[in-house]
């Protein structure tokens, strides 16, 4: 923590105090981002130029001796990076790349941009783990018999199964494109990937992916795996 940041912070209380929190972080985020940048670009230039770990999209649940990146900042996010951008990593540096319920929170066109950045940021043999809400389950469910629906791992509740499976299409507009197997096998080849694997929960193929995944969403999630091959 910067003198000057130290110097001021008896300030801040009063002066939320009286503009309101709102319009106090409204005014000091650019300074924040600005600081959050700094750090960023000083975390990645100290990089080794292979073998990294790294989380893209960690939101709150950031993994210990992981790279963590996430757009918004905070204590354990170590790059502050909004992956629609691409990646901040160079080429062949990462041994295994991990996202978690990530990509359904951009666009087609964005995650295919994306799946690409994470391609070239692969060294041969690493391993890119997705995983995401599995349509393919919620619409069976819908067509069939409806148990999956009522499912008691999800956490708001729904008047009919048509809104289970607006939840996980809309996500009250957070969620911008929803994925099966199918297509998401598809955008993993057309990004580079050769070797494409359906994996089950907590199972990979790289040992540090291993019992990585968030077991709440174990119910509802499909994990798929994409390894770049060795030239």
């Amino acid at each position: 923590m910067s003198n000057n940041h130290t110097r001021f912070r008896w300030l801040k209380r009063p002066v939320v105090g009286l503009i309101g929190r709102e319009r106090a972080n409204q005014i000091s985020a650019p300074w924040h981002d600005w600081r959050a940048d700094v750090r960023t670009r000083k975390f990645l230039a100290g990089l080794p130029g292979k073998d990294l770990l790294v989380h893209l999209g960690c939101g709150y649940r950031p993994k210990k001796d992981w790279i963590n990146v996430d757009h918004a900042r905070g204590p354990e996010v170590q790059v502050v990076w909004d992956l629609r951008r691409g990646l901040p990593f160079r080429d062949e540096s990462c041994a295994a790349i991990f996202s978690e319920h990530f990509i359904e929170h951009i666009t087609k066109e964005e995650a295919a941009h994306f799946l690409r950045e994470c391609h070239r940021a692969l060294q041969p043999g690493g391993v890119l783990r997705i995983s995401t809400p599995d349509a393919e389950l919620f619409l069976r469910s819908y067509a069939g018999d409806r148990q999956f629906l009522a499912h008691p791992g999800f956490s708001e509740g729904v008047d009919t199964p048509v809104d289970r499976v607006n939840h996980m299409m809309r996500e009250a507009g957070q969620h911008l494109w929803s994925y099966d197997e199918e297509l998401l096998t598809l955008m993993f080849r057309r990004a580079g990937f050769e070797r494409v694997i359906r994996q089950q929960f907590g199972v990979s193929r790289h040992p540090r992916m291993s019992d990585i995944d968030f077991q709440d969403r174990e119910f509802e999630s499909l994990y798929l795996e994409g390894i770049k091959e060795v030239n």
